[in-house]
């Protein structure tokens, strides 16, 4: 191996994926995880005969990990089978009335012009809007790494910017392509995905339904998303890239302001360049020395925002739920409100918004015969806003069993559950090192996108890199599997010559 030597600090899907990168580029990288198993927040849990995935379920650009594989010489269809889903889902208003969502032209057209008669033209100018912005946001913001301020703010950079719009109002900007509310929430809502309010994210965000409904689409694979994590562990594997499963790091080294190596159950371990795919802020707070944090010069660490957090149930039933879609939203009856109680307010939604997933409608194998696992996602501010769960927890639970079984109408829900896990913000703080229990990482307003996002190579530290959804370019699995691409190449470059 002619590279050198990377430590990895996590493996999760960013870390995993630079691993992978790297080792096939000719490095030898060693992989140190705090927890069980590999993953992060894309984990598994078992019991009781279900297989509930913990963090996401949706399966956006899949061209990504499929490069991904391709950078090692392999396929992924040859470590794991996706299945394409349609339709995507179910999104239900707060009025009870429903809609699916499909990449199928011709039934998106009739359940859109059944909700607002005339409002075809609209979608099509709406799809060819976020078209715009999906294309021209992956190739020139997204899939680049903007090491100086003026790569950023080009001539060119300000005019795509101004021509797509894509700093605008989410929510204003979908709403100039429908006048009915219904479909102005039913295509501003995915950004729930990325733990973000639609009425301050910015409009580039138009991508996530462009891609559901008419790039790729979405994708399930078969076994669950931690299949993908599994796929990229036995690549890694081959390659022979070293996982350490249970080493939590202690301390990245740092000899003559470079990184040289992390402290791992109190033995030193060396190395050319470090990778941090822990939480970002966490890695700065809690590994690195305080003069790291002059990284920060366009926003102080105290100054930064974050997403919101997940109250989750993972709950095993007996009986099925076969009138529920793989994927179901159920939006609040007052859709604004909600996100104002969750991001400005900082406090538990009195009716709030609230996803759930039926794995077993594609993937029998997710339950036991004769059962279904429900997997309940509902958004919730941070723990800066001060709910204590230890008193709060019990009483939000039947909140949200009630809301089932009126709007999901799932009957007797209490009296079906057989197997049951909660997680509230709490437990992504302890269990991921979450700042704030942020389960999304830092949020993505337009003062932390693009360049004003935390670097993926320290400024302060020579050869320490980072990847990971509060890092560029962003949140969510497609994009930190794009930072991890741009943080190996950057290591290539800058470590290997």
């Amino acid at each position: 191996m002619s590279g050198g030597r990377v430590a990895v600090v996590g493996a999760g899907v960013g870390g995993l994926a630079a691993a992978i990168r790297l080792r096939a580029a000719g490095f030898e990288v060693e992989v140190f995880e705090k927890n069980p198993e590999p993953g992060g927040r894309m984990g598994v849990l078992r019991g009781g005969g279900f297989t509930f995935d913990t963090g996401p379920t949706l399966l956006l650009m899949t061209d990504v990990y499929r490069e991904l594989f391709r950078s090692a010489g392999r396929r992924l269809e040859d470590y794991v089978e996706l299945v394409p889903l349609e339709p995507n889902y179910r999104v239900h208003f707060g009025d009870g009335d429903s809609m699916l969502v499909s990449r199928s032209l011709p039934q998106m057209v009739a359940e859109l012009e059944r909700i607002e008669p005339g409002s075809a033209p609209g979608y099509y100018r709406f799809l060819e809007d976020a078209c715009r912005k999906y294309r021209v946001g992956r190739r020139e913001f997204v899939e680049r790494d903007f090491e100086r301020a003026r790569d950023f703010f080009s001539p060119r950079n300000l005019r795509l910017l101004k021509e797509t719009q894509a700093v605008n109002n989410y929510y204003r900007s979908v709403s100039r392509f429908f006048r009915s509310e219904k479909l102005r929430q039913a295509f501003s809502f995915q950004t729930m995905y990325l733990g973000l309010s639609p009425f301050d994210a910015p409009a580039v965000y138009a991508l996530l339904p462009y891609t559901e409904l008419a790039e790729d689409g979405l994708w399930y694979p078969r076994g669950g998303m931690y299949r993908l994590v599994e796929a990229m562990c036995a690549l890694a594997e081959e390659l022979g890239v070293g996982m350490h499963l249970e080493s939590p790091v202690e301390k990245i080294t740092v000899v003559k302001g470079r990184a040289a190596g992390v402290r791992v159950n109190g033995g030193e371990f060396g190395a050319d360049a470090v990778l941090a795919n822990a939480d970002l802020p966490y890695v700065y707070r809690n590994l690195l020395p305080e003069r790291a944090l002059r990284d920060f010069t366009v926003r102080p660490p105290e100054r930064l925002t974050y997403t919101a957090s997940a109250f989750m149930l993972y709950l095993g039933l007996e009986g099925r739920l076969d009138h529920l879609s793989h994927h179901n939203v159920y939006l609040s009856r007052d859709y604004r409100r909600n996100f104002e109680a969750i991001f400005r307010d900082r406090t538990l939604p009195e009716d709030p918004s609230l996803y759930t997933c039926v794995p077993a409608r594609t993937d029998p194998e997710a339950a036991p015969e004769g059962r279904d696992a429900l997997y309940v996602l509902v958004p919730v501010p941070h723990l800066d806003s001060g709910v204590d769960w230890n008193r709060e927890r019990d009483g939000f639970r039947e909140k949200v069993l009630a809301l089932l079984e009126g709007r999901a109408g799932i009957e007797n829900l209490r009296r079906r559950i057989v197997f049951e896990v909660v997680r509230t913000p709490e437990d992504w703080r302890r269990e991921y090192n979450l700042e704030k229990g942020a389960a999304f990482g830092l949020g993505h307003g337009i003062l932390q996108v693009g360049y004003f996002r935390p670097a993926i190579a320290s400024r302060h530290i020579e050869r320490l890199y980072f990847a990971g959804a509060s890092t560029r370019p962003g949140t969510g699995v497609p994009l930190v599997t794009i930072g991890a691409r741009l943080a190996a190449e950057r290591i290539r470059r800058e470590v290997a010559g």
